[in-house]
């Protein structure tokens, strides 16, 4: 299972841009919907830098955030602080496959396409397991993905980014293609960091990551006892899955 090394420094900057409180209420919308009892206290796989869980937090949650990355929970730490709800967020390092006891939860929640990072059905099974493990009956289970129909109707293009930042220049350029053998999207990310037109930083760092399609997530879910309740849009939750947009939410629920 890939992590975040080098990157991880330069993430958040990266999704700057990203509307994670729109997503947030997306997710309280499926708790809302879909959870047979109240949600209050969330377990998070692949937590990464903590912004959903902060968000979260910010609602009145509890949060217990996995991830496999040291350099990711680091900056977690610091931003988790920032915000000043460490007494609702607890950070644990760990591969999310093989989830230790961790008391029961409500809900729990993958987001931002932890899933791309599971490569076989047997990773995603051996976390529906541990998934299932840590919620009572009919416990929802939210994550997101990348649509396999969709990606292979829209393969992959190279693609580059640049931002400024405390008076220095930082691109990441993005290299893809397809693997369609073993369902993956090879990504590379090169980041270039230059300050007065010099280059200060220079990294690359692989993420391969998985496209799925509906019917191998449902055998995946089911083998580690969870049921696929539903698949939709990502920002839409009344909208099916569409080959034109790899983002897809999936909602499943403890047998």
């Amino acid at each position: 299972m890939n992590q975040f090394n080098a990157y991880a420094k330069y993430y958040d900057d990266m999704y700057q841009a990203k509307d994670y409180v729109k997503e947030t209420d997306l997710i309280e919308s499926v708790f809302t919907r879909f959870s047979t009892t109240p949600v209050k206290k969330i377990l998070s796989l692949g937590c990464g830098t903590g912004t959903y869980e902060i968000e979260l937090a910010k609602r009145g949650y509890t949060i217990t955030g996995v991830d496999i990355s040291v350099q990711m929970l680091e900056q977690a730490k610091v931003k988790i602080k920032q915000a000043g709800v460490s007494d609702k967020i607890t950070l644990i390092e760990g591969d999310i496959r093989k989830l230790h006891s961790l008391g029961q939860f409500d809900a729990v929640i993958m987001m931002f396409n932890i899933v791309g990072y599971l490569h076989t059905p047997a990773d995603l099974t051996a976390v529906a397991a541990g998934v299932a493990a840590h919620l009572p009956g009919g416990g929802i289970f939210l994550f997101d993905g990348w649509y396999g129909p969709a990606v292979v109707a829209n393969p992959p293009t190279d693609r580059t980014k640049t931002i400024e930042k405390d008076g220095s220049k930082i691109t990441r350029i993005t290299h893809g293609s397809l693997d369609s053998a073993h369902k993956l999207v090879k990504i590379s990310f090169e980041v270039i960091e230059e300050k007065n037109s010099k280059s200060t930083a220079h990294i690359t760092e692989d993420h391969p990551m998985r496209y799925w399609d509906i019917d191998e997530i449902k055998e995946a879910l089911l083998a580690g006892g969870l049921s696929l309740t539903k698949t939709t849009a990502f920002d839409n939750i009344d909208a099916p899955v569409d080959v034109s947009h790899w983002d897809m939410q999936v909602i499943a629920a403890k047998l």
